[in-house]
């Protein structure tokens, strides 16, 4: 039987629905084009992208030369672009406000290897990338007029990534998405009713105490299929310290995330061959109340595609209980394969 659940912070609906996992329609992954010897993120390449912000190498490199392994580069195809105006509030036309779509966007290059993805990253290598997405959002998010940010990886076709060669990339706003306003107004409503700092905290804690949808537990961080997950196999990784945003975290805290996310995604594609995900940083934007905004990172596996219930009306449809979703998700993080690391 189909179930209804609804979200403790944004009042988001979404239904759980098992039968509808036997469509015959549904997505199945696809293994990336190989390449062809022309990607501009290959070591070697640098004159083919804009000049780097930033990038990780020996002592002496000089700047947009190979020897590099973590290098940002500003989005040759940016979703916004130039510094924003704060005192610009938009243009009032008679269907609504419009503005300049300023902030900044880059893309992180992982490896100036071409191939494995970064599901098969070596906890060093992954801790590298992590550390130059903080550093990039600490920089991007901390310029004028910057309101929110947002650090994410698209991998695989159905994710809405365009280039197979392992990368990230990092936005920031002049303005605060209204998905994300929502969450923090239902995030510090709820923790007013329960009676508790943190609604993030309280609930990875009671995650933990169930266990039925938990994952993982470590030093820094708990890690569990959300109650009302959207999309099956959805996976958060949720900071046991509070702080509000991504370029909060400390050194510590990403070499535990190095070692856990990409085990995670090799567990997931052990069950999802081929599977296209994205994984997305969930951050506080300013001025929504920094005491009840917590940070967190969530894996979001492209398996199904919305159907006209769904568009219409903005309920999710999960063909995969969270619980049976975590129930594999820990047999497979079990499994040898998940161990192994490649690079």
């Amino acid at each position: 039987m189909s179930e209804l659940r609804q979200d403790p912070f944004s009042g988001r609906w979404v239904v759980i629905a098992e039968g509808r996992l036997a469509r015959p329609d549904e997505y199945r992954g696809r293994a990336p084009a190989p390449p062809d010897g022309e990607c501009p993120f290959c070591g070697g390449h640098e004159a083919r992208t804009p000049a780097e912000t930033a990038a990780f190498g020996p002592p002496g490199r000089p700047p947009n030369a190979p020897g590099w392994t973590v290098r940002s580069i500003p989005n040759r195809f940016p979703t916004l672009e130039g510094p924003p105006d704060p005192h610009l509030l938009g243009e009032r036309t008679p269907l609504g406000v419009r503005r300049a779509a300023t902030g900044y966007h880059e893309v992180i290059v992982m490896s100036p290897d071409h191939a494995p993805g970064f599901a098969e990253f070596l906890p060093e290598a992954a801790a590298e990338v992590l550390r130059m997405g903080r550093d990039r959002i600490r920089d991007l998010a901390g310029r004028p007029g910057i309101q929110s940010s947002i650090l994410f990886e698209n991998a695989g076709p159905e994710s809405g990534g365009t280039l197979t060669h392992p990368h990230a990339q990092a936005i920031a706003l002049p303005f605060v998405p209204l998905e994300l306003a929502e969450e923090a107004a239902g995030a510090r409503a709820w923790a007013r009713a329960e009676g508790v700092p943190c609604a993030y905290e309280e609930i990875g804690a009671r995650e933990e105490a169930g266990g039925a949808r938990l994952l993982d537990r470590g030093a820094s961080f708990v890690t569990y299929a959300p109650y009302a997950s959207a999309l099956p196999y959805e996976v958060r990784f949720l900071p046991r310290r509070h702080a509000r945003t991504f370029g909060d975290s400390t050194d510590a805290e990403l070499d535990e995330l190095a070692e856990r996310v990409p085990r995670t995604l090799r567990a997931l594609r052990s069950l999802v061959p081929g599977v296209s995900y994205n994984l997305v940083t969930r951050s506080g934007a300013g001025g929504l109340g920094s005491e009840s905004e917590h940070w967190y990172l969530e894996l979001l596996p492209r398996t199904i595609r919305p159907d006209g219930f769904e568009v219409g009306t903005g309920v999710a449809v999960n063909p995969i209980p969270p619980e049976a979703a975590a129930e594999r998700l820990r047999a497979a993080l079990a499994a040898p394969e998940a161990v192994g690391e490649k690079r």
